[in-house]
């Protein structure tokens, strides 16, 4: 008897949608990229229970006719492609015809749909798999999907559900990435009958990033553009000082997918990598777009992951990209508004609801000083209920919520340029740490160590790469050797690894068994650094490894830099902090020390009196 057979339909595609339905966010996702395939310009998501009792996902997209309402829950049915040949030149967001069979077997789904400029709709319900009802449905136009009691036939899936803030907080960020992927379209999310995010659909990013984030991480991003090749980058980077504890404000998007991508990430980083401290992470909102040919999207079940036909072309074009944008936009930022950003859990729900802060958005105005926030909030939630998504004046409404979000981000966070440091007056000297300076209406703060240290460090990767072009070593003789101590292994590795200690600018030569003279340094030109530091650091370096990678050599000449740099406590005279200032005006990044911290502050009279309470 053969012990191979062919499984079920309903167990095939209970199967598949393992693959593709893992949890609730995943129906959403499915559901709302054929709302987009279906140019829709509004989608409304609700759900109630975290997903779990119901998703409904209604669209005003085109619709369909009643022979594709029923073929749509058939395995392997699609209208996005008719060959595998089509892969090549796909623009839509699906393409394999798995979601809706898979979704359906294992839930209760119904669909209503109705065409533009027809005068009927059709509706089909499905439970398990099986059809059970096909009927004519007096729709509103467009294409309206409930999905209830997920994984009902599947409890070995319901189990491993998490509770339903938790499964409700992935459907929230799912629908804050889509938005940002399309901000011509106006997203609409609620949870248990309350409105957790409305995004403008006015077709701009940055206030879509309002909507979705708020206003400090709105007036904080940059924008970026490039176009080398076949690749056009367009998007927004976030400013250093809104960098995040996590990368859960990175997000990739290639030709308008929101994707997961090691070459993009890394090119983020390494943008980024004298800007941030270690385990801070940019803000970013980048998208790519590209032939259809040149990037891979049929990678994973979700499609989630992308393969270039080049990584090092994606690679350089993003960081060209943001390293031009931060460059032009250098400087010492302050937000004159000190307005502050609500920290939420992202496990919650709700975390995106309109509060006090941002529910002055849909007024033409900023009324939030003269009425009761409340009232704002409730005006919002009244008018959003009272508006259905086929009509106009819903998307007339959707696109002027966010007037009062334009007007505000529009007076962005004044920069100032280390230039400007030639007209401020020296006051002296704090905790023998930092240097004060009045410029104008403001107070600013150079930390002296970290001035010294970028400074240093420049100058030393200036030399290294003028050196590995000309080929000739540039040191500084000293005029007294430094006589040292080291132990007798670090005796024998000097000896076997002089080259190296060379190509580091350093000159030495045993005069005992372990005591050695230090006869040159780095030139680093009128900031000498300390000797027997600078040389323990190398000779550190070199114990531990060998140096053949760019980012260990800078690993050296940061830690050089930091070691033979003023420290606080320091005294330093007027001259010297004159100087000290002069020569940061000519490093290429003087707001960043080597690790990321701010090198300047600055705060405004204004933030001053308001501590005294001269000022509410």
């Amino acid at each position: 008897m053969s012990q191979i057979i062919q499984l079920d339909p309903q167990t095939a595609n209970s199967i598949a949608a393992g693959e593709v339905i893992e949890r609730p966010v995943s129906v959403v996702k499915e559901l709302v990229e054929n709302a987009l395939d279906a140019h829709a310009s509004v989608i409304h998501v609700a759900i109630r229970q975290g997903g779990v009792q119901l998703i409904q996902v209604t669209d005003n997209g085109v619709g369909m006719d009643s022979d594709d309402a029923q073929m749509a829950f058939t395995r392997h049915a699609t209208s996005k492609l008719r060959s595998i040949d089509d892969l090549d030149h796909l623009l839509t967001m699906g393409f394999r015809g798995e979601a809706l069979a898979s979704i359906a077997a294992v839930s209760e789904v119904t669909l209503e749909t109705r065409q533009s400029g027809t005068e009927i709709g059709s509706a089909v319900r499905i439970k398990a798999g099986h059809v059970e009802e096909s009927r004519t449905s007096g729709c509103p136009e467009g294409t309206r999907i409930t999905v209830e009691h997920l994984f009902f036939n599947v409890p070995a899936r319901f189990k491993f559900l998490k509770k339903d803030s938790t499964e409700a907080g992935h459907i929230s960020t799912l629908i804050e990435r889509l938005a940002l992927a399309r901000p011509d379209v106006s997203f609409r999310l609620q949870n248990n009958d309350q409105e957790v995010l409305h995004t403008p659909g006015n077709n701009d990013l940055v206030s879509t990033v309002y909507a979705v984030y708020g206003r400090q991480i709105a007036q904080g991003c940059l924008s970026v553009s490039c176009t080398e090749g076949p690749v056009k980058l367009e998007g927004l980077i976030g400013r250093p000082d809104i960098a995040r504890n996590n990368r859960e404000l990175q997000c990739f998007f290639v030709n308008g997918r929101l994707i997961r991508s090691k070459t993009m990430t890394a090119a983020l980083d390494e943008a980024f990598k004298t800007q941030l401290m270690k385990k801070k992470y940019a803000v970013a909102f980048l998208f790519i777009t590209l032939p259809p040919t040149l990037a891979d999207i049929n990678v994973h079940p979700q499609k989630i992951e992308v393969r270039f036909w080049s990584d090092q072309d994606v690679f350089r074009c993003l960081y060209r990209a943001i390293q031009s944008s931060l460059a032009d936009s250098s400087g010492v930022v302050t937000n004159e508004e000190d307005v502050p950003i609500r920290e939420t859990d992202r496990s919650d729900p709700d975390r995106n609801r309109l509060t006090e802060e941002n529910a002055h958005m849909v007024q033409e105005s900023d009324p939030v000083i003269e009425e009761n926030p409340m009232v704002v909030r409730e005006r919002v939630r009244q008018s959003a209920s009272d508006v259905y998504l086929n009509d106009d004046i819903e998307q007339q409404k959707s696109k002027q919520s966010m007037i009062g979000a334009e007007k505000s981000i529009a007076h962005r966070q004044s920069v100032l340029t280390v230039e400007d440091l030639s007209q401020a007056r020296l006051i002296g000297s704090l905790f023998q740490t930092y240097i004060l300076l009045e410029l104008g209406e403001e107070l600013l703060l150079i930390d002296q160590h970290a001035a010294h240290e970028k400074i240093l460090f420049e100058r030393l990767i200036k030399r290294h790469r003028e050196m590995t072009e000309s080929g000739k070593i540039q040191i500084q003789d000293l005029l007294v050797p430094v006589i040292i101590e080291v132990s007798r292994s670090d005796s024998l590795l000097i000896q076997s690894r002089t080259d190296e200690l060379q190509h580091f600018g350093f000159s030495c030569s045993m005069i005992g068994p372990a005591t050695i003279a230090i006869r040159s340094i780095p030139d680093t030109g009128t900031h000498h650094m300390n000797p027997e530091l600078s040389f323990r650091v190398t000779l550190d370096a070199l114990r531990q490894s060998e140096l053949q990678s760019d980012d260990a050599i800078e690993e050296i000449y940061y830690q050089m830099a930091c070691k033979a740099a003023v420290k606080g406590k320091d005294r330093l005279h007027d001259q010297e902090i004159r100087q000290l200032i002069s020569d940061l005006q000519k490093a290429d990044d003087p707001y960043h020390c080597p690790h990321g911290r701010p090198v300047i502050i600055r705060m405004g009279r204004r933030e001053i009196e308001k501590q005294f309470k001269r000022i509410v």
